[in-house]
């Protein structure tokens, strides 16, 4: 009579000794589980934290409409001293124009002097101009950059990350 051999894997042997032994594998391995419920202090304090964190989120966003808000009114002001600046710039030149026709034409001296007067008046206001542009531009750019910082700092103080998007 022959016997035939029979191979069994790891898995099924594991199966066939917990089978053994009553314990099926859909069967959770641990004891009762945990359903104590957790202290009413430790709820009050955790509800206490979230109205806490809601309140920094209606004080950032506040905050970050205020920044908003004046990076806008910064660019409304580079935009009026772009437009001045222009305006004065073409008077400027038209001004100059007006000084070589009456050079040409063989204008009086005075009708010179008045011409090289007001060009320097103009050249003063273009100079003005360019200077407030600039420290508004300055201006706008600390903006940025403060609300910038703001909202990194407030994406790190509410546990997002690393402040990049994803």
């Amino acid at each position: 009579m022959g016997r035939q051999l029979w191979t069994a894997s790891g898995a099924a042997l594991l199966g066939l000794t917990l089978l053994g032994s009553g314990i099926s594998q859909a069967q959770e391995t641990t004891t009762t589980p945990n359903t104590t419920p957790p202290a009413q202090g430790d709820i009050r304090k955790d509800a206490q934290d979230i109205r806490k964190d809601r309140q920094d989120i209606r004080q950032d966003r506040k905050e970050l409409q205020g920044d908003r808000r004046e990076i806008r009114e910064d660019r409304k002001e580079i935009m009026n001293d772009r437009r001045k600046l222009e305006g004065d710039t073409k008077e400027l030149q038209k001004d100059r124009q007006e000084l070589r026709q009456d050079i040409r034409s063989g204008a009086s001296k005075d009708e010179i002097a008045k011409d090289r007067h007001e060009i320097r008046q103009d050249e003063r206001k273009v100079h003005g101009d360019r200077r407030e542009l600039r420290h508004d531009r300055q201006e706008l750019r600390h903006d940025r950059q403060e609300a910038h910082q703001d909202r990194r700092e407030g994406r790190e103080h509410r546990g997002g990350g690393d402040g990049r998007r994803r």
